[in-house]
C-alpha cells in the first residue's frame, strides 16, 4: 500500500487492531486516542526505543525494571513510591539524599555511621556496647551513673554547684 505521498514504505491504517511481523527493524508511529496495548515479543524479547519515551498516566511493569545511566523520577513534583508495606528494598551503592529524611519506623545500621554536624536525639538515647567520645561531652540536666571509670584528669561542677558523692548513710572510699 502507498501511503500519501507515495512512499511505498509508509501504510496508513484505520483500524483496532494492526499486528506488525518483520524479522528486521520496523518503525511503528502511532497516533492512538484511546487504550494502546503495545504486546512486543522476538526471540530476545528486547525492545529498544532510539528517543525519549514519555509516559502520563500510570506505568505498571511487570517484571524486572532495569535503567542504565541517570533516570529521574517524578521530577516535576509528586510522591515516589518503591515497593509496599513490608517489602524489602535493597539499594546498591551509596544512597545519596539532598533533603531532608523522615524515617517513620526503626532504623538500623550494621557497621560504621559517621554523622557530621549538629546531631539532636529527643526521646531515650540507649547505647548497649562501648562508646568512645573523643572531644568534649557536654552534659546539660540531672545525670544518673551506675559506674563512672576516668582516666586523666577529671572535673565536677567547675563553675559552681555543689557535688554530691553516694548518698546520707553510705559509705564512701577515696582511694589515692
Amino acid at each position: 500500500a502507498n501511503g500519501a505521498d507515495g512512499d511505498s514504505s509508509i501504510l496508513s491504517l484505520n483500524a483496532s487492531r494492526i499486528e506488525l511481523n518483520s524479522t528486521s527493524t520496523a518503525e511503528l508511529r502511532l497516533n492512538v486516542e484511546t487504550n494502546l496495548i503495545f504486546d512486543v515479543s522476538g526471540d530476545d524479547g528486547v525492545v529498544n526505543l532510539r528517543d525519549d519515551l514519555s509516559i502520563s498516566g500510570d506505568l505498571t511493569v511487570g517484571g524486572a525494571f532495569e535503567t542504565t545511566g541517570a533516570t529521574s523520577l517524578a521530577t516535576a513534583s509528586g510522591a515516589v513510591n518503591i515497593a509496599s508495606s513490608g517489602a524489602v528494598t535493597t539499594i546498591k551503592g551509596t544512597l545519596n539524599v539532598d533533603e531532608a529524611v523522615t524515617l517513620d519506623s526503626t532504623l538500623k545500621v550494621t557497621g560504621a555511621t559517621d554523622i557530621t554536624g549538629a546531631t539532636k536525639i529527643t526521646g531515650t538515647f540507649d547505647v548497649t556496647s562501648n562508646t568512645k567520645i573523643t572531644g568534649t561531652l557536654d552534659v546539660t540536666g540531672d545525670t544518673s551513673v551506675s559506674s563512672f571509670d576516668s582516666s586523666g584528669a577529671t572535673s565536677l561542677a567547675t563553675t559552681s554547684g555543689a557535688v554530691n558523692i553516694a548518698s546520707s548513710g553510705a559509705v564512701t572510699t577515696i582511694k589515692g
